[in-house]
């Protein structure tokens, strides 16, 4: 039986807040309006007056035009989500990966955004933290309880870890990690215990891509099509894996599936469902051969 794990960490929220204030034109997305209208309430109490919609806004383009390199701040944060501030800074500052031109114009920039955005949102975090202790646990048990009906998948990949980093400033998407003996993923703390089950299936899908990219076998682009692909992979396999082990858990998949693509209200059932997210036959092939794997392990 894996291990559950649920982390929290102001400073790799910190990151995702900022980014929350920027839009991305690509499926990475983390822009909300609507967060931003909550937190500027709470901004307006405090001392602070730094802008950081405007700051995030004079960065955006370059980050933009240059996402396949600057996408990665999106998950360095999550490599050691224990650091300390200054060690996240030097993360983001010396990453080999970035050009010169990408530092000018965007990662410095971007970290002193955080520097100075860091001063009012740390204590918010801290507080947030605080008060949220009740609906935390309650909604730790419940995740837990539902991961752990998933130990099949944990088995046959040889993961002794689901983790579970529990974002405070993340309010749509998720986003995962390679951790070897384990899975890693963040997604948004559930606002109640109602959305405990969809946060589950977003865990899910972000821990369903450290197996199922690989099924791709080439690099995953957002300006080619192969992350569609990716994420329709991901769909499609967390749908029959769901499906082998809870038949109402799966109508709860679809129901969760047609509201994140607009459908809310409309009911997907399967023969929608499939119309809907294509995959070659060749690859549905090999996934179908990789759920049986996981599934085999039990017999």
């Amino acid at each position: 039986m894996a291990e559950i794990v649920f982390t929290y960490s102001k400073c790799v929220d910190l990151v995702y807040h900022v980014l929350a204030y920027m839009q991305v034109c690509n499926a990475s997305n983390l822009y909300s309006e609507k967060y931003i209208c909550e937190f500027e309430k709470y901004r307006r109490t405090s001392e602070f007056s730094f802008d950081l919609r405007r700051t995030m806004a004079k960065i955006q383009q370059y980050y933009n035009h240059n996402f396949e390199r600057l996408g990665i701040v999106n998950f360095l944060p999550l490599a050691q989500p224990d650091e300390s501030f200054e060690e996240l800074k030097k993360r983001l500052l010396n990453y080999s990966g970035f050009t010169r031109e990408d530092k000018d114009f965007f990662v410095e920039p971007f970290v002193t955004a955080l520097e100075k955005e860091s001063l009012l949102y740390f204590p918010y975090w801290e507080s947030e933290y605080r008060n949220t202790h009740d609906r935390r646990k309650k909604c730790e048990a419940r995740l837990e309880s539902l991961l752990k009906s998933c130990d099949c998948v944990f088995s046959h990949y040889q993961k002794n870890r689901a983790v579970a980093f529990l974002s405070f400033s993340i309010t749509c998407n998720g986003r995962g990690s390679y951790v070897q003996d384990g899975f890693f993923a963040a997604v948004p703390l559930p606002q109640n215990e109602r959305e405990v089950e969809q946060t589950f299936f977003q865990l899910f899908h972000e821990y369903t891509h450290q197996f199922t990219d690989i099924l791709l076998n080439r690099s995953i682009r957002m300006d080619d099509g192969t992350h569609d692909l990716s994420e329709n992979l991901v769909i499609l396999t967390d749908y029959f894996i769901i499906k082998k082990i809870s038949e109402e858990m799966a109508k709860k998949y679809l129901s969760w599936i047609s509201a994140i693509n607009g459908a809310s209200g409309t009911f997907f059932d399967e023969a929608a469902f499939l119309n809907l997210f294509h995959i070659p036959p060749d690859l549905k092939e090999m996934m179908l051969k990789e759920i049986k794997d996981i599934f085999s392990d039990e017999i």
